[in-house]
């Protein structure tokens, strides 16, 4: 037996500003044998936050806005985030990465996953796995996978909480049910009216096929 799978993006990153709601894209999903979704939240701005709101909504409809319903919803990533800038420009598949003072920053806490912000191209913007760091004498941290997208000094920052366990990023993995037909994100940053700004996205992975 064979499985045909695939990946796809529902919504790639973007800001989503202080009270308001990001309403993500309509996915059909009816063909799909089994369906996952992919969810990144990340903190982006330095205020104290306690929590954006993930609302993951099908429908049994083909069409229409009657049918939605709400499967799931949770709180994100709460906390106060701290920013750390890039210090030089880094391709991609670089793991040593130029972090301008990451103890003063506070993005020394190592074993954590971080928010990178691509601040002119908001589509490269990408979690990482920092394992190491060589404090503000070296200005470097060193992270698991090489990056994804390159980043530069002018406009990409680093992301974190500046403690040994909290993080600025949180990942989520939903399995739809069988039965329904389309699905939406709505990421709800209303839920602290006075909180920070965050960065959502989205991947849908599907099994369409059995042979």
């Amino acid at each position: 037996m064979a499985l045909t799978k695939s990946n796809e993006a529902v919504d790639e990153w973007a800001e989503v500003a202080q009270n308001t709601v990001r309403e993500g894209a309509e996915k059909d999903i009816s063909p799909n044998y089994e369906t996952l979704l992919h969810i990144a939240v990340a903190l982006s701005a330095a205020v104290a936050h306690t929590g954006t709101e993930i609302i993951v909504q099908v429908s049994a409809d083909a069409a229409g806005d009657e049918g939605w319903r709400t499967l799931d919803r949770w709180i994100g990533p709460t906390g106060i985030a701290v920013k750390a800038d890039f210090g030089g420009d880094e391709a991609a598949a670089q793991t040593v990465l130029s972090i301008t003072d990451p103890e003063t920053a506070g993005v020394d806490n190592d074993g954590k996953f971080k928010f990178v912000e691509h601040g002119a191209t908001v589509a490269d913007c990408e979690i990482v796995f920092q394992v190491a760091n060589s404090g503000d004498a070296g200005d470097t941290v060193t992270v698991q996978d090489g990056l994804t997208n390159a980043q530069t000094a002018a406009d990409s920052d680093l992301w974190d909480i500046d403690d040994a366990e909290a993080e600025a990023v949180g990942q989520y993995v939903i399995v739809l049910p069988f039965g329904e037909s389309r699905v939406r994100m709505l990421y709800n940053n209303k839920h602290d009216p006075d909180g920070a700004t965050v960065h959502t996205m989205c991947r849908l992975s599907k099994v369409t096929a059995v042979t």
